[in-house]
Order: structure tokens, then C-alpha cells, then sequence
């Protein structure tokens, strides 16, 4: 009798597969320029079977689009990816607190006052952008409301008033 052997070598050259979960679009939490964001689960397959799936996600999404790429490995080293997008929108108004209302009397001599309105106290999840009211320059005997806007980072605005009473009490 006589033997010989033969290697036959077997190698997995076929990809897993993964689809990614649907893409997510959310406002930020409440009181955060940030949303804390449940991805899901990729769905995936594999010949010879899944070892691993992992991703690139933050623990927390800042505002605006960010691109979680997703990766599948199977038990013998092959490798496939998939990206699910999440965007993140700041939704929440910024909030303002007008001055306390003005009594004056006219400047002397004229039919007007001059106002220091003060300084109105926002605050906002994601910054203020800008605070800017409609007040003249000066103000006019009687009543004139003054309307005070403030503007977030992402364009939500406020607004509240704040009234100037102006007596003429010149003889």
C-alpha cells in the first residue's frame, strides 16, 4: 500500500452584510445643546457567522448632522459598514426678562425724555445670539412700550416689554 495526504485550504472571502437603522432627526433635550439619541440595531448576516458589530456614535449628538458608521465583523476577519445619519435641531426658545418699567419726567427744557432703558436678563440652551430692542431715541410725553428680541444661536427668538412713561411736569 501507499498513502499520500492533500491540504485543501477553505477560506472565507465572502463579506457579512449589514443595513443600518433608519436614519434619526430630534430635537435637542431639554435645557442642552445636545440630544441623547437611542440609534436601534443594524440588522446583519453573515456565512460563517457575525463576531462583531460596533459604531462611531457619540454618547451624546450635538446639534446639526452627525454620521454614525457602523461596522460588522464576522469570525473570520471580514469586515462591512453601513452610515445612519442623526440630526439634531435646537428647538427650544431662548427666554428674556425685560427691565422693570420707566416713570420719567421730560428732560428740561424739552417736550422728550432721555432713557436709560437698563438690560434685560436672557438665557438660552444653546447661546444667545443677539438682544436688540425697537426703543427711540428719545421718548415722547405719555406711554411708548418698548419691545425687547433676544435671538438664539440657532435663530429661536423671544420677546417681552417693558412700558416708559414720560409726564411733562415743567411749568
Amino acid at each position: 500500500t501507499a498513502t499520500c495526504t492533500q491540504e485543501v485550504v477553505v477560506t472565507d472571502d465572502e463579506n457579512p452584510t449589514i443595513v443600518c437603522p433608519a436614519d434619526i432627526a430630534v430635537s435637542a433635550d431639554a435645557g442642552s445643546c445636545f440630544a441623547t439619541v437611542a440609534l436601534g440595531s443594524p440588522v446583519t448576516a453573515d456565512n460563517c457567522g457575525v463576531a462583531s458589530v460596533v459604531n462611531d456614535a457619540p454618547a451624546q449628538f450635538p446639534i446639526g448632522s452627525t454620521i454614525v458608521t457602523w461596522t460588522v465583523t464576522d469570525n473570520n476577519g471580514n469586515t462591512a459598514t453601513c452610515t445612519q445619519e442623526v440630526v439634531v435641531t435646537d428647538d427650544e426658545d431662548p427666554t428674556i426678562t425685560c427691565p422693570s418699567d420707566i416713570a420719567a419726567t421730560t428732560d428740561a427744557g424739552s417736550c422728550f425724555a432721555t432713557v436709560a432703558l437698563g438690560t434685560p436678563v436672557t438665557a438660552d440652551n444653546c447661546g444667545v445670539a443677539s438682544v436688540s430692542n425697537d426703543a427711540p431715541a428719545t421718548f415722547a410725553v405719555g406711554s411708548t412700550t418698548v419691545t425687547w428680541i433676544v435671538t438664539d444661536n440657532y435663530g429661536n427668538t423671544a420677546t417681552c416689554t417693558q412700558e416708559v412713561i414720560v409726564t411733562d411736569d415743567e411749568d
